[in-house]
């Protein structure tokens, strides 16, 4: 009888163990690399682009090869993204930045007043929560209505883009 509470306690320590280990936040490697965070925890790797600039007076042309992002979502779902950052979490959370692009002649485009991208007025609302112990977690204010996006922070010239479908009907 002490044999079988022995293996029962000895079974059930394995079992706190591991699922202690699945609740763990997944925190990207580098810093600076947005993911998306499935409800289920499990992350996404985003599009990695850098945008071509193109001056046209007060304002700024940027570019995205490909009409549309191979990474794909559906609308009406809940996005949250986990990005890593090296700064104090509420520094970092202010150089977050989401903008929304056209397609226009198989590329991705986006045209804003210069004053606007310095000021930070171009980029969707987002709201920010640490997220593990070196991260942010990302999430739109709004749902995101289907498009193509790009996840940003204005300290790196590097983009993280997908795209965002219409929701099938059921």
């Amino acid at each position: 009888m002490k044999l079988g509470f022995a293996a029962l306690a000895f079974a059930l320590s394995f079992s706190t163990v591991s699922l202690a280990q699945k609740e763990k936040a997944f925190e990207p490697q580098y810093a600076s690399v947005f993911y998306y965070l499935r409800a289920s925890g499990e992350a996404v790797e985003l599009e990695r682009q850098i945008a071509n600039l193109v001056p046209k007076g007060i304002k700024t042309l940027y570019v995205i090869p490909g009409e549309k992002s191979p990474v794909r979502f559906r609308a009406g779902v809940e996005m949250q993204f986990v990005v890593r950052v090296t700064e104090d979490f509420d520094i970092a959370s202010t150089t977050l930045q989401l903008y929304r692009f056209d397609s226009q002649n198989g590329m991705r485009q986006m045209l804003f007043k210069n004053e606007d991208l310095r000021r930070n007025k171009a980029t969707l609302k987002l709201n920010a929560e640490r997220y593990g112990s070196s991260s942010l977690k990302v999430v739109p204010t709004q749902k995101l209505a289907p498009g193509e996006y790009c996840l940003s922070r204005s300290t790196i010239a590097q983009g993280f883009c997908f795209g965002v479908d219409a929701a099938e009907n059921q």
